[in-house]
């Protein structure tokens, strides 16, 4: 399984599309009150504020700066591994929830997770890259679609790079929509959907029928 690429041009407001993309691209559907699941930094800037799942990166520094969707059911008392320095508190954790386009609901305790969320590694060379030519394409519309309309929503782009042999596109949910819109105007592996928050995977999953 790939991580996030360190490559990618992350930007802390998330970022809907529009129209200024030479491609029609389209936003993912809101998906259905299932569970999904994420692994990210929370962070919360004042007692008054709500804690936010910061999915599309985190500057470094001290407090960390990020963005995101507030997080409905956060309780601090509740987890282990936080840090608290000048009234912001974050930590790093696997989060279990619903998403209704606007809150990310908690479903199950959250857990401080062992996979660092800053920093990930430089991408490893696809051994299948694709066409250059259609990755820069791909880059170059899907970063129209960024800028048209930079801190419109939470449902969007959070980040997209040159991940060694495929354009990556980071975005903070997607339902297979935007995987197949972007497999039928480029062509199969060359653009990939990095979605944040995914399906929670239930027993029996991937197993053989039968």
């Amino acid at each position: 399984m790939r991580s996030r690429s360190a490559v990618l041009a992350l930007a802390l407001p998330a970022l809907l599309l529009a129209g200024c993309s030479s491609v029609a691209i389209t936003a993912p559907t809101m998906p259905p009150a299932d569970e999904l699941t994420a692994t990210a930094t929370v962070l919360q800037r004042t007692a008054d504020d709500g804690a936010m799942l910061c999915a599309g990166g985190t500057a470094d520094s001290l407090p960390p700066l990020c963005g995101g969707p507030v997080i409905a059911g956060w309780d601090w008392d509740a987890v282990d591994d936080e840090e608290t320095v000048s009234g912001v508190t974050w930590g790093e954790y696997d989060v279990v929830g619903t998403w209704d386009g606007t809150t990310f609901t908690l479903t199950r305790a959250p857990v401080p997770t062992s996979e660092p969320t800053g920093n990930p590694a430089l991408p490893t060379p696809w051994p299948d890259p694709a066409d250059q030519a259609s990755v820069d394409r791909a880059l170059a519309d899907y970063g129209q679609a960024m800028t048209a309309d930079a801190g419109a929503g939470t449902t969007g782009f959070l980040g997209t790079g040159d991940a060694g042999g495929r354009a990556e596109v980071d975005v903070f949910y997607d339902d297979g929509t935007m995987q197949a819109e972007a497999d039928a105007t480029y062509g199969a592996d060359v653009v990939v959907i990095d979605s944040a928050l995914r399906p929670v995977e239930r027993p029996g999953d991937g197993a053989d029928a039968g």
